[in-house]
């Protein structure tokens, strides 16, 4: 066996996308499948909360190390399994994270009610080791079936199948505590629409690339953060993701309410508006700038959370929170694409490591929260990454 796997043969081929006529539409469907399924993952920040009230006040620093457990595992695993990818296959490797996401589901429910938090560490951290392996392909498989030229507008459509899962978190939750007094029959409920998932996506036939002989190693990935431009991004996506991660957790905590998770709706909500939205202005206004005007929003929604204690101003803030947050991750990606398109593959290994930025989210939201006894303190994290991307929107140059 080789030893020294090369990242250019790991990362996702991102620039060079097969010669696609037009969209294979047999396949689209159990692709878009996978990123709501990839949206599951996503339900650990908002559903902490929940989980807290099953532990008294001195396990409460543990509970918030929660969504570090799905988020960790994309620092630690994004290449290995871009490897083993580049040799079973972007499918195989999706079906591999389907088969971790469900195990990862069922544990904490099959634990039983007021089961220990171990439980819930085991079968989140499992969850983030399938959640890792589904983000590592399915933009990938997405790639094989349409042109490239359309590219953009799909992945787009693939995340706003991801954002329709999140949005139904809030009145599927709700609607089980009402009829069973619980939330966790949540767990197997995702579990099984991942497995249709993965009988569907097994049952069809996807043509992949060839692997590529070109070979560049780890070194060559780092090396790019000597551009001021992918640095500047690379650290933008962390930010986001810090950011977004943090929304989640705080979102469920700043009203004091049982419903108090609906804010995680109209914020997912306002973010399937602002993807449609940045498409259409995308088009027509620089993405940079475009970048500027929604963190100079998201930055002064910011102190609305942080000052408000209305419901109705908190759930407004926390949807237009949303909104301005819907097109910042498609910018940088873009943006860093862009400043070096020969190394558009290394660029992909940068990103998907910068997602792992959101495991901190949880441990630094809840400090400030158990030190302030606010919760509305906790916008203060978020601020401090929202405020990181609008001073680098003025630092990236508006490509005319």
């Amino acid at each position: 066996m080789e030893k020294n796997v090369t990242l250019k043969n790991c990362i996702p081929e991102i620039s060079s996308l097969m010669r696609v006529g037009k969209v294979d539409k047999r396949v689209l469907g159990p692709v878009l499948m996978g990123f709501f399924i990839m949206g599951f993952c996503d339900m650990v920040a908002p559903i902490t909360g929940r989980i807290a009230l099953e532990f008294p006040a001195s396990r409460q620093a543990a509970v918030s190390f929660l969504p570090t457990m799905v988020f960790l595992w994309f620092l630690v695993l994004s290449t290995p399994l871009a490897a083993l990818m580049n040799r079973i296959g972007r499918k195989a490797t999706a079906l591999i994270g389907y088969a971790f996401t469900v195990v990862g589901l069922m544990v904490p429910y099959v634990a039983g009610e007021g089961c220990a938090l171990g439980w819930y560490f085991a079968g989140f951290g499992l969850l983030g080791v399938g959640n890792t392996a589904i983000q590592v392909a399915i933009n990938p498989l997405l790639a094989t079936i349409v042109p490239g030229e359309r590219m953009t507008s799909y992945l787009t459509v693939g995340q706003i199948f991801r954002n329709t899962s999140l949005l139904l978190l809030a009145p599927i939750v709700t609607a089980l505590v009402a009829l069973t007094g619980s939330w966790r029959l949540l767990l197997p409920i995702y579990a099984g629409l991942t497995v249709l998932g993965g009988i569907w996506l097994q049952a069809t036939s996807v043509a992949e690339p060839p692997r590529s002989d070109r070979a560049a190693g780890m070194a060559d990935c780092f090396r790019l953060l000597g551009n001021p431009t992918v640095l500047l991004c690379t650290l933008g996506v962390a930010c986001f993701i810090a950011g977004d991660v943090g929304i989640g957790f705080l979102s469920v905590r700043l009203i004091d309410n049982p419903d108090s998770i609906l804010t995680t709706t109209g914020f997912y909500a306002c973010r399937i508006v602002g993807t449609l939205v940045g498409a259409w202005v995308l088009v027509r206004v620089s993405d940079v700038k475009y970048l500027r005007w929604n963190m100079a929003g998201a930055l002064a929604l910011c102190a609305v959370l942080l000052l408000v204690r209305g419901e109705t101003a908190v759930y407004a803030a926390v949807g237009l929170t949303g909104f301005a947050m819907a097109c910042v991750f498609a910018t940088f990606y873009a943006v860093a694409t862009k400043a070096v398109p020969e190394k558009a593959n290394e660029v992909a290994g940068l990103m998907i490591l910068a997602i792992s930025a959101g495991a901190v989210s949880g441990p630094v939201c809840g400090a400030i929260v158990r030190w302030s006894g606010d919760a509305h303190w906790g916008m203060l994290f978020v601020a401090l990454c929202v405020g990181y991307m609008l001073w680098a929107s003025f630092k990236l140059k508006i490509k005319q």
